[in-house]
This record gives C-alpha cells, structure tokens and sequence, in this order.
C-alpha cells in the first residue's frame, strides 16, 4: 500500500472494485465524508490517479491495494496484509462485480464461477475477516452493492441476478444479527446505472436515457445509507417502486418484469399484466353503475 494525505480522518474504508463506476465514486463520497480511504482493484494505473485526485481534492489519506478477487486466496491475502500494517478498518465496501450475459447454457462455465468467485465468494470471505473487529470495538460498517435485480430473476443474465440475490439475504440475515452491536450492515440495491458493464451490455442500446442513474447519484444513495445504518436502500422512486411491489406479486408477473428489463419482452409483460388485472376483476363482486 502507498499513500498520503493531509487531514483527520473520520475513519478508514476500504472500497473494493474502486476503479471505476459505482466503486470509484463511492471511494470518492466517503473521502468527501472525511473518509481516508484504502482502494483495491486489480488496475494499479487506475487506482493511483484516483488516489491523487483524492487526496488533491479532500484532503484525507487514499491507499491503493492491488488486488484480483476472482483468485480465491485473494480476500485472505488482502486481511492479513492490512492487518499486518495494523490498518484498521471502519467501512468495509463490498462492491466488486462482474457479470455475465446471455443464455446460461451458452456462458462458459469458467465465466460463470469466476463471477461467483467475485460476486459472492469474496464479498463473503472479506465480510467475514473484517466484522469481528468491528464488533469487538463495539462500532463499523459493511456496505454491499447488491442490485434491483436481487428482487427478481434475470433471464439473460441468471448467475449475476442470483448472485445479487444472495448479497441481498446474505445482508438483511447479518442486519439481525447485528442488531445492538453498534455495527451495521447495508445492502445498496441501484437499478440501471451509467457504467462501463452497463454500456458494454448488448441489451443498453434499447434502455431509455430516461432510467439509467449516474453512478455518482448511486454512490452518494449508498454512502448515506450506510453512514446512517439503514439495511437496504434502493436509489430512485422508479426503483423502489419497482422493488417495493414485486414482493407482493405473482411469482409469474415478477418474472416477466424481468424478463422485460434484460430482454425487451414487452408483449410478455403486457400479456401478464392483463392476465392479473382480468382475474382480478373476476374475483371482485360485480357493481352496477347508476347512470
């Protein structure tokens, strides 16, 4: 690790995936929180200019740590060389991620353990290694970037929906059991987000401007979120609506929307939609209208 900077600190997080997207601008919001900051990713030359900008702009310490966490000894490695520094860390952000896209049946199976590895695996394993400490010291924080696609499956996108599944329930479990501890844990669920895995998606082209977020926007959701200890926080009104309703519907409905979101089924949800509306209205009693 390397770095310097020049103020107090609030505290220290540690951000991995910083070096881009969502990761990126959270290192950022909890630096401008009077956050130092540790950045991990595998991309060096991305994490020092991140860093320098930082310390540049809020004054606090920015550490890099390279690393690649689809290697399975690499969430161990990670503690015990933070650890070794006797580095503390206050904020854990668990936000690395991959994905993978189209049929699941035609991704390569390499492909799809390598996201599990990353989205799950380590996410879990980094999870582990740092709360006890947390807890001992009586205060922390864990921030994990999940998705809207945790509330629903994502045909096309299987593994990466399942995944984020996983992170949600894995979240709200420790929630409970860290209830009076002093230590939170927070599942940031943000739907269609301008990044590089959103513009690389063959599916983005026809995403309406209209529903993608700027990252920085959904950073700023999760810091907050975390900071005030809530246990999962969905940023827009479109997405909350969205993932407050698809608890309460049909197994068949919930698909279809996601079905919609990641392969244009339009037809399939309106098929659905007049489907629940028409049994709806045949299980209501009838109502003479007075003219």
């Amino acid at each position: 690790m390397k770095g310097e900077g020049v103020t107090k600190s609030a505290g220290r997080a540690l951000i991995t995936g910083a070096s881009g997207g969502i990761g990126r601008e959270l290192a950022k919001a909890f630096a401008e929180k009077g956050f130092d900051v540790v950045l991990l990713a595998r991309d060096l030359d991305a994490l020092n200019a991140l860093a320098r900008e930082i310390i540049a702009t809020y004054g606090v310490n920015a550490s890099v740590l390279p690393a690649d966490l689809a290697r399975f000894d690499a969430a161990p490695a990670i503690f015990e060389a933070l650890e070794g520094e006797g580095v503390i860390i206050d904020v854990l952000v668990n936000n690395a991620g991959v994905i993978t896209e189209g049929d699941f049946a035609d991704i390569g199976l390499e492909s799809q353990l390598r996201l599990l590895q990353i989205n799950i695996v380590a996410l879990t394993a980094l999870t582990r290694m740092f709360l006890p400490a947390m807890k001992r010291r009586g205060k922390g924080r864990v921030l994990n970037v999940a998705s809207i696609g945790a509330f629903m499956p994502l045909p096309k996108l299987a593994t990466y929906g399942a995944a984020k599944a996983y992170v949600l329930s894995f979240t709200e479990a420790l929630a409970e059991e860290l209830r009076g501890s002093g230590v939170t844990i927070t599942a940031l669920c943000p739907g269609l987000t301008d990044t590089s895995m959103l513009r690389g998606s063959k599916f983005a082209e026809a995403i309406p401007d209209m529903w993608v977020m700027s990252a920085r926007e959904a950073a700023a959701r999760g810091c907050a979120a975390c900071l005030e200890g809530e246990v999962v926080a969905v940023p827009g009104l479109a997405n909350l609506a969205l993932t407050s309703g698809s608890q309460l519907l049909p197994r068949a409905l919930v698909r279809a929307i996601g079905g919609t979101i990641n392969v244009g089924r339009w037809g399939r949800l309106a098929r659905a939609l007049l489907t629940r509306a028409r049994r709806s209205a045949s299980a209501s009693p009838s109502r003479t209208r007075a003219s």
